[in-house]
């Protein structure tokens, strides 16, 4: 049997689809016949019946191919596009390439999103919590969320204190004790073999946690030295403002506390206790009226004192206790926060972390801490035999915080169990449910601003002597703008070309003036009407164009790798080491800073990503370091790409993109990479660029990507219905 005839009953059919052209053009040259090198006989391999054997050499040309390890590096590369086609046969036949069982944990802004859609409180966890680490653009991305022992201990930490905020136990006040050596010092105080002692302007604190609105007992355990005619005075404060003051008048080794009452909101607070009549006397007669001291041994805050206050999480346990007792109280709080039915082994350890004396109410409180500190909590677990009913709640899970950063809400999860989800129908219409719901915002804040990079502008410098008016305040309307308009593509189903022409923008009075926009005052932006231009697009926001400047001037190259990167979904290579940069103090000019460049690109190795880089970055030449438009008649934003296409400024470059379709396949892959925190394969790659290309330009919108996205078998975990 030849070869060719081999690899048509293979793949099946006569032989038309996307592997035979890729083998026949480049494998069978060296591997067919009997001198096949490295003794790998394709077509022997591929004679084999349907079966084990055909199924492996199937399996292996596949991973040959995703390797990128054939052909050898001398011999020809066969095109991409013959690559991608085989690659989906194969996946026709073979099934997508099993990623795997993926463990991604929630950041931070997911895990505040979970406590406050689970309880309805406000946990800081960007405070408390470490940095999230970035990989591929985004902070939820897989490979970048190992958990560091401080993030363990904090996860520990908070899942006991939440619980205990989430549902309180009526009648009972937390006391949280402090160590003298816990104590932070400042002024005249130092530590002595078992307490702090308090000089002149002598102060300790604490950073205490109060979890709810409630008055709170701060105590202070210690004696006093009592000389002179006053006694060793305390003065409590709450963020440097004073609580009230109280006096020991006791003398070593005789403790007593001193306590003060106040009212506080919600969260983390510094409460701290000053010594404030320091009194030293050192010729007196008498050495106990010489100096005058304070002693600390201990702090302690002591609440919440007022009831707890009813809530809608604590209105629904309730109605569970009356349901089910606590069993079904703790299965609906599990399904809740594992997103997905409590076994009944489960159930069993996280009732035995308290004893049958406590009460149920603090038992199941016990037993949510448990949940909150688990990984099933923590992390997005995937397991790799997932079928049926746990394939559902993993979409749930990915759905909601895909759209959301959050957990499923309570009819997503009932979709879940009840096998609703299994429908592709009822898949589609809880996408469109989620993107309607106010939580879809965090597409806006977490998606967007990673994406296009508008976070960054909580790190940006502009040089204040050249741009004077480049203040916090200016730099945060740039932010409101762009969340604005990314917003308003998101909930008004625009088509995409209106990222680049939208015929608005969102200003408010520094913006206006910045664009020269009249007729704006205020604060706020609002959206306005623009004729022609790019201002209110990607392209003319300050925001994007502040962050791909240096600080004193404009940068073509940065805003060309962010074109390349973002908006055409461009691979660009980093530098090669010991390049060189252009000289900060010379390129000021436009023309001298072209010139730069120019002789920046006459090496060799710098030419290969300044040709495609540089003229991308010179059509936005037009915008100064802060986006604001430069009339110097003289200024030169033509560039010219590769392939001979000349870029006349910014509506050169709008011309250009949307006459490309190179946007909405970085936007979909963009969203791919956002949603299941990884870069897709190669064969998934193609399979998002052929649906995508499927949608009609006219229904491209945001949502419809987004949703086009949820339907990939990637996303499903498994192949559609």
């Amino acid at each position: 049997m030849s070869f060719l005839l081999a690899m048509q009953l293979a793949v099946g059919g006569d032989g038309a689809g996307g592997l035979r052209p890729l083998v026949e053009a480049h494998c069978v040259e060296c591997h067919a016949g009997a001198k096949a090198k490295g003794d790998v006989d394709l077509a022997l391999l591929l004679e084999a019946a349907d079966g084990p054997e055909r199924q492996g050499a199937l399996e292996a040309v596949r991973a040959v191919l995703l390797a990128d390890e054939m052909p050898p590096a001398k011999r020809p590369r066969p095109p991409v596009e013959l690559v991608r086609e085989a690659l989906e046969e194969l996946e026709g036949r073979l099934g997508p390439v099993e990623q795997g069982p993926r463990l991604r944990r929630l950041n931070r802004v997911e895990y505040e999103h979970a406590i406050r859609d689970l309880f309805g409180l406000a946990y800081p966890a960007r405070e408390l919590f470490p940095a999230d680490d970035v990989g591929a653009r985004f902070d939820n991305e897989a490979a970048s969320g190992a958990a560091s022992e401080l993030l363990v201990e904090r996860w520990i930490a908070a899942a006991e204190e939440i619980a205990a905020r989430a549902l309180p136990v009526e009648g009972e006040s937390v006391v949280r004790e402090f160590g003298f050596e816990e104590l932070v010092l400042e002024g005249g105080a130092g530590v002595q073999a078992a307490s702090v002692s308090l000089y002149s302007r002598g102060r300790v604190s604490v950073n205490a946690s109060f979890p709810r609105a409630s008055r709170y007992r701060v105590e202070l355990v210690g004696w006093g030295d009592l000389a002179g005619d006053e006694k060793p005075r305390i003065v409590f404060d709450l963020e440097r403002e004073k609580l009230g003051a109280r006096e020991f008048t006791r003398e070593h080794p005789a403790e007593e506390t001193l306590a003060v009452t106040f009212a506080v909101e919600a969260g983390a607070r510094e409460l701290g206790a000053s010594f404030v009549n320091d009194h030293y006397a050192p010729e007196h007669p008498d050495p106990g009226e010489r100096d005058r001291n304070a002693h600390v041994a201990r702090l302690v805050v002591v609440g919440p004192l007022d009831p707890a206050p009813e809530t809608a999480f604590t209105r629904a346990v309730a109605d569970e206790f009356a349901r089910g007792g606590l069993a079904g109280a703790l299965d609906a709080l599990g399904l809740r926060v594992w997103r997905r039915p409590l076994a009944r082994d489960e159930r069993e350890r996280l009732l035995a972390l308290s004893g049958p004396e406590e009460s149920a109410r603090a038992r199941l409180r016990t037993a949510l801490a448990g949940l909150l500190a688990s990984p099933n909590f923590l992390y997005k677990v995937e397991r790799r035999e997932a079928q049926g009913p746990e394939l559902a709640f993993r979409f749930a899970t990915r759905l909601s915080f895909f759209l959301w950063a959050s957990v499923p809400d309570a009819e997503l999860l009932a979709a879940a169990q009840s096998g609703a989800l299994t429908r592709a129908e009822e898949r589609s219409r809880q996408v469109r449910r989620l993107l309607r719901d106010a939580r879809a915002r965090s597409l806006v804040t977490e998606f967007g601003a990673q994406w296009l990079g508008w976070r960054a502008l909580a790190h940006a410098t502009p040089d204040r002597k050249r741009f004077p008016e480049a203040d916090a305040a200016l730099l945060d309307s740039m932010r409101q703008e762009s969340e604005a308009f990314f917003e308003a593509m998101l909930r008004e189903e625009r088509p995409l070309a209106q990222f680049f022409a939208p015929g608005f923008a969102f200003v408010d009075e520094r913006l206006a003036r910045l664009y020269g926009i009249e007729g704006i005052s205020g604060e706020g932006v609002r959206r306005v009407p623009l004729e022609g231009g790019v201002r209110g697009g990607l392209l003319g926001q300050a925001a994007l164009l502040t962050i791909t400047a240096n600080p004193t001037r404009t940068a073509p190259v940065k805003r060309g790798k962010w074109l390349a990167e973002t908006l055409f979904g461009r691979r660009v290579a980093p530098p090669p080491p010991g390049v060189g940069v252009l000289d900060e103090g010379t390129a000021v000019a436009p023309a001298s800073l072209r010139e730069q460049l120019a002789r920046h690109r006459a090496d060799p190795d710098c030419a290969v990503c300044h040709d495609e880089l540089d003229p991308l970055g010179f059509a936005l030449e037009g915008f100064d370091a802060l986006g604001r438009a430069r009339t110097d008649p003289e200024l030169d934003t033509q560039g010219e790409l590769a392939d001979g296409t000349v870029l006349a400024g910014a509506e050169g470059l709008r011309a250009y993109l949307l006459a490309s379709d190179e946007f909405p396949r970085a936007l979909a892959e963009a969203l791919f990479v956002y949603a299941l925190g990884r870069e897709p394969g190669p064969a998934e790659r193609a399979r998002l660029q052929r649906t995508l290309a499927e949608l009609p330009a006219e229904r491209r919108t945001l949502g419809a990507v987004i949703e086009l996205v949820c339907a990939q078998p990637a996303f499903l975990g498994s192949d559609p219905r």
